[in-house]
């Protein structure tokens, strides 16, 4: 059987004083350590969060602002397309104004050229008929 006498107590006591001893030393520091380390690491995760969020936005933001620009661009390029093609109009149908001008010049020139070539065969028709007639009336005769 156990007899519980002065020994018990000394061992009871360097029980209680070794595991006083072991907190302080040792589980203490470590549960100290610890909790920094777990203080450390909710504080990066939390920079870590709170940077990914800032990147999600300035990434949302610049899609914004690329499709903005995107649109302002086509917007533009419409905008000049239809300019040009409205020069476009507007030479063409001064090109063709002066095309019909100088045709019109060019056909007035033509028929008074006409004109005046007919009028210089008709006067010599009469004279060249009567030779020929006589040629052939003389080559008969």
């Amino acid at each position: 059987m156990i007899d519980l006498d002065y020994s018990f107590l000394i061992q009871l006591i360097n029980f209680v004083l070794i595991l006083i001893l072991f907190n302080v030393l040792l589980v203490a520091p470590i549960r100290k350590i610890m909790k920094q380390r777990a203080d450390f690491m909710g504080s990066q995760m939390e920079g870590i969060e709170n940077f990914a969020a800032t990147a999600d936005k300035k990434l949302e933001g610049y899609e914004t602002a690329l499709d903005e620009a995107r649109k302002a661009a086509a917007q533009d390029r419409m905008g000049l397309k239809q300019q040009g093609l409205d020069q476009e109009k507007d030479i063409l149908a001064r090109v063709g104004a002066e095309v019909a001008e100088s045709l019109g010049k060019a056909r007035t020139e033509i028929a008074s050229q006409t004109k005046t070539a007919k009028g210089a065969l008709e006067a010599g028709v009469d004279a060249m008929a009567k030779k020929a007639v006589g040629k052939i009336l003389g080559g008969v005769a």
